[in-house]
Parts: structure tokens; C-alpha cells; sequence
């Protein structure tokens, strides 16, 4: 160990010195002092005064690694210091303790991954906190067979963390706190025989244990004087705690440990499913300024599901939309275990390119969706089938999800409808208007919905984010007035009526596939543009992309049915490098011009997008 502006640990491997964490780099004075050359580097997270001294090791050979969530903060820094608002702040990120200077990396280090370092087997530990995507990396020790983690500012000594500060995320909140204690959790799981921590001195043998205990004591009482403004910061803790799956049937379960509740399936050969996985959030806190590099997708459950039905994995994950709070951590449980994603086919390309749109909660990472289910044929897994309809509202391109199961109906709607009004009798409860523009609500969303659900009428409504609704007849009259009230709201409020002339309720008059592209050197691009016809008549649209001076264009004239969603393909040529730039769709219906409706982004030239 050399004690650098942090610890700088080097572990001998059969093919050379691993390195963890590089601090200011004065330790690359005295590298004659090991017995091999470093061949590797890994950083636990981004802070400067961990990180700094990576650009030197890559300068002179060394492989470097970093968390896979922190890419950007290595290699593009100067971008993060551009694009981050440093007026009217109000939150407390540590996310400006960055490099200064790209470094150079051989790659990143995924969570859960087991990879070969200098001939060492280490293990990525997602240990949150002081960063939200710190890791640690476990070995096991070639000398004496101990199993060390290497953990960051996880643990810097007998019940303490090095620095509080970097733990608030946001303003008057403690999130950071909630993630450490969730990290504190993981480490005592794990049963270490020796913490390495970056700041503080090796914990050894019993010490360990004792150290993590009083960790998590002193986490548990510095959150409990603080509100977090989504949910008591002690109450998350407690939830780590004391978890279980909560039981809806003899086969149905469900868990609310991530941001949007999963629904598990159990078959009679011991396999599970899931509706839906998303963050797990209930036992960690994300800063509230949202960006990827601040939302970390993480598993769940799998220690409940192995202790209550004794199942290591789950086998499919069905999605009831494409929001990130219910699908991002669907890609570690397919690499992980070779876990199927199924989605209805409105979606499964969102999924699948989410480079390619900007609709919301649209998380970054591609999920490989393995069936395409469509609406008006079952799906079938073990002994259960699957029936999906359409349903737009809180989203557009969501599904609602019937199947039965111990000789119940269920269906599961997504977050279309929510109350949040407790467990009082349906008939008092408020209906929570859930329905969000930008996701493409459309005015008959709610009536598709409801249409279903009172001609089926489900013994049980699954949804996202509340304990599972057990149906009576007051509950399908909320289902009606639910359709009735959206409908009134809005057509009092918008030219929504049969004759006027709209995009409907979202007011999208189109957009452009893929919304990010990049191309090497300048030239011709080719997406396809979707508009709608805003009178209720069959019109001719004639559609364009628009460019800067100088961008050639393309034109096309689309006949459209009413209200119909048209589609073709057009070309525009980039002439110029450069950084996402904006190309927009221009729309013209019956000659009347409607403008520059949609937009999408190119970039040219550059490694990144």
C-alpha cells in the first residue's frame, strides 16, 4: 500500500501488479519497488483525488478500469464540466470532482462481472455511496487465500466513512447515506476476512464484521433526524432490513423493493417470472438531478425468492412498459443469468434502440427483448397464459397484462391507474390523475383500458407502484369515472372535438427515427419520419427535413387518412463535423404549413455522440 492523496493498493497477479485506485500518481515514482510492472488499473470512483493519477498510468502503458457507470467522467470530462449547471444549484453532487484531463481507458467494469486482472479472478462489488456508481473489487489473495475486497470509501475505519459530505445528495436530504448503509449491507453479506478501504487503514479478520455493524448503527442515526423528499431515510434503511416477497396468491407475488413494484409468477416446476424489473430504489436514494451517470440499475429479490421458494434466478421478465423504472435492470439479470425479456411489440424497439428515440424515461442501455408479443394471441409460459391489450395514458405503447392464476383473473396496468389514497374503500379514494403528455397520452388512452377491465373484470389489478387492488364493483365504477373524467378535463380544456384540427392530446405532430445518429465523416443520413394528420379528413402531408445552410435536403408527399399516423423514409446530407446537430422535420397538411414539429440530432466526427 502507498499512501497517496488515497491508498494506493498494489495486489501481485501471475501476469503482472494489479493497481486500485490511483490518487495523485506520485506512487508511479516508485514502481521499482515491486516485484512486477503494473499491467492494470482499477478506480473505484471518479473523486479527483482517487482518479487523478490514472491519466499518468495510461500515458505509460498501464491498462486502466473504471466503473462502467463513471465512463464519461474519465474519458469526456470536459464535456461533464460543460454541460453541468454550476448556477442556481441546488443540489450537493460531488460530480465536479473530476479528472481535469481525459484519461485513456482499456475498459469498464460492469456490476456483478467476474474478470481476470494480471491473473487475479476479481469480482465487481456495486458498493453506492460517496459516487452512485463506486465499486470495489474482490480477490482472493494469491499468498494466503484471504478473500479481500477493496472497497472504495465504503468503510473508512470502526463505524465511520471518511467524508458526510459527498453522501448529500441533493440539498437538505442525506440519500447518499441510505446507499452507504446499503453498501455496509452488501459488504457484512459477503463475510470479507479484510476491507481495503482507499481512505483509512486495512480492517482485518474479526474487526471486520464489528466495523461494518457500527457502520451501519452510525448511518442509521445520522439519516434518522432527515426527511428525504420521497420517503423517510430510515424507513428505506429498515427496508433493507426486513424483506420479503409479499403474497397475492398461492402462485402470485410481489415486491416493492425496486422504483416500480415487480410482480413475481411461480411455476409448479419451481421456475419464476417477473413483471417488470426496474431500480432497485426502496434501499437506495438517486440524486434528484437526473442524468444516467445518476441512476444505477442494481438486482433485487434474489435472496427472497431463493429463501421462500429456493429459485437462484429469475427465467423471464415480462415488461408492461419501457420506462426506465420498470426495465433497467433487466440487462444485468440477462447477462448475469441469461435471464428472457418479453415485450409487446408497440415497445420492444424502444427497448431494444433506445439511441434511437427521446420519448422519457428512456434509459441508455439496449435490453435484448428475446419474444415480441402481440395483441389478440396468448402467450404462454409454464402453465400460465398471457393476454396483452392496448393501452395508452400514463404512456403511450404500454401494455395491460391478463393472465389467470389460482382461479383468479388478474391484470396488470402498468401505472395507468394509481389512487395513493391508503387502503381505504375504493369509493373513497382519489383517483391520481397519472396520465403524462410527453409519453404520448392520447384522448381514447382510458378507454381502451377501461374497455378491457369492465369486460373482464379482473379479481386482481396489479400495478407499478401500489400493494395489488382486490376488485369489487366499486372499483370498476372508479375504472368508468376514471374514463369519463379524463375525457371531460380535456376536451374542456383543448380543441379536441371531432371537427377541430389537433395532434391530439400529446400534440405530437411527429417524429424522427433514430433521434441520435453519428456518422464517421460527413454525408448523407437516412431516417424515417412518422407525422400525423391534424384534420379529421383524408389530406395529403407533405413532409421535409430541415438543416442549417447548406444541408441538402429531401421532400415527400404522404396521403393520410384521418387523424392517421404516416410514415416514409427521407435523406438529408451533413456537410459539416460536428457535435449533435439539430435536423428537424418540417410538416405541411392540405398546404396549410405547421412547421418544424419534430427534431432529432447527428454528430459527426469524434468518438462520442
Amino acid at each position: 500500500m502507498f499512501r497517496d492523496s488515497c491508498n494506493v493498493y498494489a495486489v501481485e497477479g501471475q501476469q503482472g501488479m494489479l493497481i486500485v485506485d490511483a490518487g495523485t500518481g506520485v506512487w508511479m515514482d516508485y514502481l521499482d519497488e515491486l516485484p512486477l510492472r503494473p499491467e492494470a488499473l482499477v478506480c473505484t470512483h471518479y473523486f479527483r483525488d482517487h482518479s487523478a493519477g490514472a491519466a499518468a498510468a495510461a500515458r505509460s502503458g498501464i491498462a486502466v478500469f473504471v466503473p462502467h457507470g463513471e465512463r464519461e467522467s474519465y474519458e469526456e470530462p470536459a464535456e461533464k464540466y460543460r454541460r453541468r449547471e454550476t448556477y442556481l444549484k441546488y443540489d450537493n453532487l460531488w460530480d465536479l470532482f473530476i479528472p481535469i484531463e481525459p484519461i485513456t481507458i482499456a475498459g469498464t467494469l460492469l456490476d456483478y462481472d467476474r474478470v481476470n486482472l494480471c491473473g487475479l479472478a476479481c469480482e465487481v462489488v456495486p458498493l453506492p455511496g460517496a459516487t452512485v456508481h463506486q465499486i470495489g473489487l474482490a480477490v482472493i489473495s494469491p499468498v494466503d487465500g484471504q478473500h479481500i475486497v477493496f472497497c472504495g470509501e465504503a468503510i473508512h475505519s470502526h463505524g465511520r466513512v471518511a467524508r458526510v459530505a459527498p453522501l448529500q445528495y441533493d440539498y437538505q436530504d442525506l440519500g447518499g447515506a441510505v446507499s452507504a448503509f446499503y453498501s455496509a449491507h452488501t459488504l457484512l453479506g459477503q463475510k470479507f476476512d479484510t476491507l481495503c478501504p482507499s481512505l483509512g487503514e486495512p480492517i482485518m479478520g474479526a474487526g471486520v464484521e464489528s466495523a461494518l455493524q457500527a457502520l451501519k448503527t452510525n448511518l442509521r442515526a445520522i439519516c434518522a433526524p432527515r426527511e428525504s423528499f420521497v420517503e423517510h431515510l430510515v424507513e428505506r434503511i429498515d427496508a433493507l432490513e426486513n424483506r420479503s416477497l409479499t403474497r397475492v396468491s398461492q402462485s402470485v407475488w410481489y415486491s416493492n423493493a425496486s422504483a416500480s413494484n415487480t410482480t413475481y409468477l411461480i411455476s409448479r416446476s419451481g421456475k419464476a417470472l417477473a413483471i417488470d424489473y426496474g431500480y432497485e430504489a426502496r434501499s437506495l436514494c438517486f440524486p434528484l438531478y437526473g442524468s444516467p451517470a445518476n441512476r444505477r440499475a442494481l438486482l433485487h429479490d434474489l435472496e427472497q425468492l431463493k429463501a421462500q421458494f429456493g429459485i437462484d434466478r429469475i427465467d423471464v421478465v415480462l415488461a408492461s412498459h419501457f420506462h426506465d423504472d420498470h426495465v433497467s435492470a433487466i440487462p444485468i439479470l440477462q447477462r448475469t443469468f441469461g435471464t428472457q425479456c418479453w415485450a409487446a411489440e408497440t415497445f420492444a424497439d424502444l427497448l431494444a434502440q433506445p439511441e434511437a428515440h427521446r420519448f422519457p424515461c428512456n434509459a441508455p442501455e439496449p435490453i435484448r427483448v428475446d419474444r415480441r408479443l402481440a395483441f389478440g394471441k396468448t402467450a404462454r409460459w409454464e402453465e400460465f397464459e398471457f393476454e396483452l391489450a392496448p393501452m395508452s395514458g400514463h404512456t403511450r405503447f404500454s401494455v395491460l397484462v391478463g393472465f389467470e392464476a389460482d382461479g383468479l383473473r388478474f391484470a396488470h396496468t402498468g401505472d395507468q391507474y394509481l389512487f395513493f389514497s391508503g387502503q381505504r374503500p375504493f369509493a373513497e379514494r382519489t383517483r391520481f390523475q397519472n396520465h403524462v403528455y410527453a409519453n404520448g397520452a392520447l384522448l381514447d388512452g382510458y378507454d381502451q383500458s377501461g374497455n378491457w377491465l369492465l369486460a373482464r373484470r379482473p379479481h386482481v389489478v396489479l400495478n407499478g407502484h401500489e400493494a395489488p387492488y382486490v376488485t369489487d364493483e366499486s372499483f370498476f365504477d372508479q375504472v368508468k369515472a376514471w374514463t369519463t373524467e379524463y375525457r371531460d378535463l380535456h376536451e374542456a380544456i383543448m380543441p379536441l372535438a371531432d371537427g377541430d384540427t389537433h395532434f391530439d392530446l400529446d400534440s405530437w405532430g411527429g417524429w424522427i427515427w433514430p433521434y441520435r445518429t453519428q456518422l464517421i465523416e460527413p454525408g448523407p443520413i437516412t431516417v424515417t419520419v412518422t407525422v400525423r394528420n391534424p384534420y379529421p379528413r383524408n389530406s395529403r402531408l407533405k413532409v421535409s427535413l430541415v438543416g442549417p445552410a447548406g444541408w441538402r435536403r429531401a421532400v415527400a408527399t404522404l396521403p393520410a387518412g384521418p387523424r392517421e399516423e404516416v410514415s416514409c423514409e427521407l435523406s438529408i446530407f451533413v456537410p459539416s463535423v460536428g457535435r449533435r446537430q439539430a435536423f428537424a422535420l418540417d410538416l405541411e397538411a392540405d398546404g396549410r404549413p405547421f412547421g418544424q414539429i419534430a427534431e432529432a440530432l447527428v454528430t459527426v466526427g469524434g468518438k462520442f455522440f
